[in-house]
């Protein structure tokens, strides 16, 4: 246990003892003390004696009828706990865990005696560690205060015994005594990482539609099917084609009166496509494309080929200029022909959702995956042309002061930030990406060891005179290393890795040229 969680466990036993010195809990097996609880069959005995029923032996036949009753609850509770799917666990209010039912070694692989012994940096992730610690240390105040433990609920990380993590729902409640007072803590975790893993694939690939979808030659929209009927997306070729800003825009209808100004040709405009949606539905979702007479902003009037596809409740339209080319009856062919082209590439990027994903989620630059592949490019052309290329390994320095200090919202404030500040000064064919983390790697081709120290040591310097907002200044740690021919991309990144310790352990906010590259 760290400091900060012995003192906290201090304080939290503190005030649970000011509280109730004697509440009832959960022993290690989950069966509940003698000590009353609201609902007890006992304590309605005790607490509400029957005038019809007092001589002793009625007493004691009375009593026993309640502690059968109450040991068949216990049974019950327990065969409940026992059986879930989910993690059932205790917690006592100094933080110490008192059960864990026997899921917990179907989901993390340690059996509950194995979980009950492991200190909370063996059980979870160290972001889940101080979302944790921080629910304790707000449960401490309460109960400092005289007042109950609230229930919370989060997302955390847990590690498990073959090495891996998974991701909970975790729902934790405050348990009471028949008179108001906490007296222990009652956890439920739910296995989401599954969820987690698709809802994280899901993002990744959202964004490399959209960066596809932005530098298509054609002009494409995508639009809300529900009431509100809300034009959600348009690529540049479309603000190119129409001119409209997405103010004049927003939705369906805007849409129509700008671009059909003409009332009558509108209306009938509006009858063709409701029909092509409706017929959609006995076409797999394919709109049949249509020809119409669109204005754009500037007032000029172009022959636009539209068509689409619906998939679930979006609406994804493309849009072909065909007024030059109108007259040739082939090129208004090879027009029709470029939109159902743009829609089968639509299909086709969705079908490659769930195997390209290049940026990082919080950051925005490139993750680490892009960044493996841009390195092992940057080899293949060193070692084919002779050409030198460097790496820095960058670290954000006292990082978790940070976010235990000003809390992880600062902290990934601080993290979007520093790749903005860093990539205002790299060329265009520097590669900025995510290493993990803290960490943030570059590539630099045609720079050798010495050139690659100087933009470092440029870049480490904007950043410590800049002032980040509730943070102040923060510093970094470089690591710079050459690559060397027919070195491994691990030997490489190694020689980086170990130039950033040394920055490091030198005293942090410099930076440090692996061994081998100085002299």
């Amino acid at each position: 246990m760290t400091l900060r969680q012995q003192t906290m466990s201090s304080a939290i036993r503190a005030a649970a003892g000011r509280q109730h010195r004697s509440a009832a809990c959960w022993t290690r097996r989950g069966v509940m003390s003698d000590s009353p609880v609201p609902g007890d069959p006992k304590e309605a005995v005790m607490d509400v004696p029957d005038k019809n029923q007092d001589t002793p032996s009625a007493i004691v036949q009375a009593r026993q009828q309640a502690e059968e009753r109450l040991q068949v609850s216990e049974a019950r509770c327990r065969l409940l706990a026992e059986n879930a799917s989910d993690v059932i666990w205790t917690m006592s209010l100094d933080g110490q865990i008192t059960y864990v039912s026997p899921s917990v070694e179907r989901l993390r692989g340690f059996t509950p005696e194995e979980a009950m012994r492991q200190p909370l940096e063996d059980i979870l992730t160290p972001p889940s560690v101080a979302i944790t610690l921080d629910y304790l240390s707000r449960m401490a105040a309460l109960l400092q205060s005289g007042r109950s433990p609230e229930r919370t609920r989060n997302e955390l990380e847990y590690r498990c015994k073959d090495g891996s993590t998974i991701w909970c729902d975790v729902h934790v409640l405050p348990v009471f005594a028949a008179n108001g007072t906490p007296v222990e803590l009652l956890g439920m975790s739910r296995d989401i990482t599954a969820l987690k893993r698709a809802e994280s694939e899901a993002k990744r690939s959202a964004e490399f539609i959209r960066k596809m979808l932005q530098d298509l030659p054609v002009a494409i929209a995508v639009a809300s099917l529900e009431s509100d009927q809300r034009i959600l997306y348009r690529n540049s070729a479309f603000d190119r084609l129409f001119g409209w800003t997405p103010q004049e825009i927003p939705t369906h209808e805007e849409w129509f009166e700008r671009a059909y100004p003409d009332e009558d040709y509108r209306r009938a405009v509006l009858d063709r496509w409701t029909a092509a949606l409706a017929q959609a539905a006995a076409q797999q979702g394919q709109v049949t494309p249509h020809e119409f007479r669109v204005t754009s902003r500037d007032g000029q009037v172009k022959d636009i080929v539209i068509g689409g596809t619906i998939l679930d409740d979006r609406l994804i339209c493309s849009f072909v200029d065909v007024s030059v080319r109108k007259r040739v009856e082939a090129e208004l062919v090879q027009a029709r022909d470029a939109a159902e082209t743009a829609n089968r590439a639509l299909s086709k990027a969705n079908a490659e959702l769930q195997r390209l994903a290049v940026t990082d989620h919080l950051t925005g630059v490139w993750n680490r995956s892009y960044f493996e592949d841009a390195l092992a490019a940057q080899i293949a052309r060193a070692v084919r042309d002779g050409v030198p290329v460097s790496l820095l390994l960058l670290d954000l320095d006292c990082f978790k002061a940070i976010n235990d200090t000003h809390g992880h919202l600062v902290g990934d404030r601080i993290l979007i930030e520093l790749p903005r500040v860093i990539g205002r000064h790299l060329r265009e064919v520097d590669v900025l990406a995510r290493w993990g983390g803290e960490e943030f790697v570059i590539l630099m081709p045609h720079r050798g060891a010495r050139e690659a120290m100087h933009a470092a040591e440029t870049l480490r310097a904007l950043v410590a005179a800049r002032t980040f907002p509730e943070v102040g200044t923060v510093t970094v740690s470089v690591g710079v290393a050459e690559y060397r021919p027919h070195e491994s991309d691990d030997a490489w990144i190694k020689q980086a890795d170990d130039a950033l310790y040394a920055a490091k352990t030198g005293g942090r906010n410099r930076v440090c040229l692996a061994d081998r590259d100085m002299g």
